[in-house]
């Protein structure tokens, strides 16, 4: 009997230990900037990803996160420095997430076409990468204008 219920708390304790590192895995996936879950970016595509996240931090301080999967995203716990692309391939959906003050200097209208009009032609042709850089490169011009506008403003 003792040799029973032995047996059975190391089960329990491997079972536990387990879940705890799957969970463990999971929020250390989270964290990355780039989490293609799809198999779709090549190391080329997410090298540029990271090096436009780690620009976006060096030149405004702001913090950015993509991730792709083949069904719904999941939006983060996100703070007030941290952009979040999400893009269901499975459903075509995309979600997008400012900081408040990134929202203000990129506009409404701006956001809205991104969210609904920027990505589909790129679902349609299964090019979304492409979509994801071109997004990505309007927000920067975007930026780096409002931010120029802002140094001429202070001059």
């Amino acid at each position: 009997m003792r040799l029973m219920l032995l047996i059975l708390v190391f089960v329990g304790v491997g079972y536990l230990y387990t879940r705890h590192f799957d969970r463990t895995i999971k929020i250390i996936e989270s964290r990355q900037s780039v989490w293609d879950q799809t198999g779709t970016l090549t190391k080329d595509q997410k090298r540029v990803f990271k090096n436009f996240a780690e620009l976006l931090k060096d030149e405004f301080g702001l913090e950015c996160k993509f991730h792709a999967a083949p069904g719904s995203i999941p939006i983060p716990a996100l703070d007030s420095k941290t952009m979040f692309f999400g893009l269901d391939t499975k459903d075509q959906q995309v979600v997008i997430e400012f900081p408040p003050l990134v929202q203000n200097a990129l506009g409404q209208e701006f956001i809205t076409y991104l969210r609904t009009e920027h990505f589909p032609p790129y679902f349609e042709t299964k090019n979304w990468p492409k979509g994801l850089a071109e997004a990505l490169k309007m927000v920067w011009e975007r930026l780096t204008h409002v931010n120029k506008e802002a140094e001429d403003d202070g001059s």
